[in-house]
């Protein structure tokens, strides 16, 4: 079996057992949209859009403290579009992953609730091109990010959640293969919109 359907497999597996101890875990469903950049690729954004889905479970262990773990799809990337500003050059970066979050949740207001931890992601698919040529620099399978969000608690049941997550290590080399200080490389970025929904 590919190397990277395994691991989805073996993440889907730690959710499970979770899942099912229904009298101390909450689950549910997770919808919206990313907004990603690459930094280090010279392109101001974010200016890639796109799908942001999967599930969680939580369970609480204060009253007001809780630990979450998700299972996302995330489309991340880079464009470009072509224009009369950048001279009509054209740029698409499409990567796909599966991505396993690990969270800390504080309610600290009835409304909103602070949340903070890490992800790994997977890759599963790639796309580049630069003025509709493509592109051959391959990405690394894996993508250890920071996260940081905020929860607005609509119901019981909804919530709207914004989160801002950052590549810890660099995604793939720069194209020269320079490196500096703290930049290694190049790096996720995205800003993703989503609504949960409790089960």
């Amino acid at each position: 079996m590919n190397c990277r359907y395994t691991l989805i497999l073996i993440f889907s597996m730690l959710l499970l057992p979770a899942a099912l101890l229904s009298q101390e875990f909450n689950g549910g469903l997770i919808g919206g949209v990313s907004a990603s950049e690459i930094s280090g690729d010279r392109l101001e954004g974010p200016n890639k859009a796109g799908i942001y889905a999967g599930g969680f479970v939580n369970r609480y262990f204060t009253e007001k403290s809780s630990a979450q773990m998700e299972l996302n799809f995330v489309q991340k990337g880079s464009r470009l579009n072509p224009d009369s500003t950048n001279n009509f050059s054209s740029y698409l970066l499409r990567i796909n992953y599966v991505e396993l979050f690990t969270h800390y949740k504080w309610d600290f207001h009835h409304l909103f609730t602070l949340e903070v931890g890490p992800s790994l992601g997977v890759l599963i698919s790639e796309y580049e091109e630069a003025d509709y040529q493509l592109l051959d620099n391959p990405f690394n399978l894996f993508d250890l990010s920071f996260n940081i969000g905020l929860f607005y608690h609509l119901s019981h049941r909804w919530s709207f959640n914004i989160r801002y997550s950052n590549s810890i290590l660099p995604v793939r080399p720069h194209s020269g293969g320079t490196t500096y200080r703290f930049n290694q490389g190049q790096y996720n970025e995205v800003l993703s919109f989503t609504f949960h929904y409790l089960l």
